[in-house]
């Protein structure tokens, strides 16, 4: 079996925390826990010579021999990777830039495991962790929308949208917002996503998100995201991996029984 590789961007930068100070054994930590479904199918084209490959046999040198069909010198590799459980996220503090600190962790069925890491989350959806923790794309998925303000009316123009874009000099990211009507504290928050690596990778990501934005407690309460990434590699093949995340929140301590 092909082992999925994971180069999924996200668009958060890796960098040193300065966390807070230790919380007390018997501080209670608000606590959110969200119900996840994963799934990563990747299609690979590699180019397995730089000449047309051609089927051998032996024809013992006969006058009435066939000529060899002549192949595209390519190969097809699939490959697929699903888990579900849970993620579990814990509000540690809020830092003067406004960054809210969290700390997420994964606990899945199968493979997708990752115990607890530091995290700093914003209102734009820039996301950084710990770089020396494991954290997951759907990780990431989760917290990109946990920032204080995601939602912020002065962002928002006449049509109900907004846009978030994060450049770098070898990333860009472009995110478009549209949010539905908020007659009540439930809303609906579409999310169209794209994400260019420059460089020999030539990654392109394209996210297209369905968010379900809790506005009375300020974080999702549901996100189903669909992925579809594509690296091209020129003439040693192309590689496409289609990534689905699902959320669904399940417990949130901050609300008062």
């Amino acid at each position: 079996m092909l082992r999925i590789r994971e180069t999924l961007v996200t668009g958060a930068t890796a960098a040193v925390l300065l966390l807070p100070s230790v919380v007390r054994a018997d501080t209670t930590v608000p606590t959110l826990v969200y119900n996840f479904t994963y799934s990563a199918n990747q299609d690979i084209n590699a180019k397995d010579s730089a000449n047309p490959a051609e089927d051998w046999h032996d024809c013992n040198g006969g006058a009435g021999c066939n000529p060899a069909n002549q192949g595209s010198g390519t190969s097809h590799y699939e490959a697929g990777l699903n888990d579900k459980g849970t993620m579990t996220v814990a509000i540690l503090g809020k830092q003067s830039d406004g960054g809210l600190i969290v700390s997420i962790s994964e606990d899945g069925q199968q493979t997708r495991r990752a115990p607890p890491a530091t995290c700093v989350v914003y209102g734009n959806t820039h996301v950084i962790c710990d770089p020396n923790k494991t954290i997951y794309t759907e990780e990431y998925t989760l917290l990109r929308f946990l920032g204080q303000n995601f939602v912020d009316p002065a962002n928002i123009d006449a049509k109900r949208h907004w846009q978030v874009v994060q450049n770098s000099p070898t990333m860009k990211v472009t995110a478009d917002y549209v949010i539905g009507p908020t007659t009540t504290s439930d809303v609906q928050i579409s999310e169209t996503r794209k994400i260019v690596t420059a460089g020999q990778s030539n990654v392109t990501t394209d996210v297209e998100t369905k968010i379900g934005y809790d506005m009375s407690r300020v974080v999702p309460a549901t996100v189903a995201e669909y992925v579809t990434q594509r690296q091209d590699q020129g003439v040693s093949g192309m590689a496409t991996t289609i990534y689905q995340t699902t959320l669904q929140l399940v417990s949130d301590t901050m609300v008062k029984p």
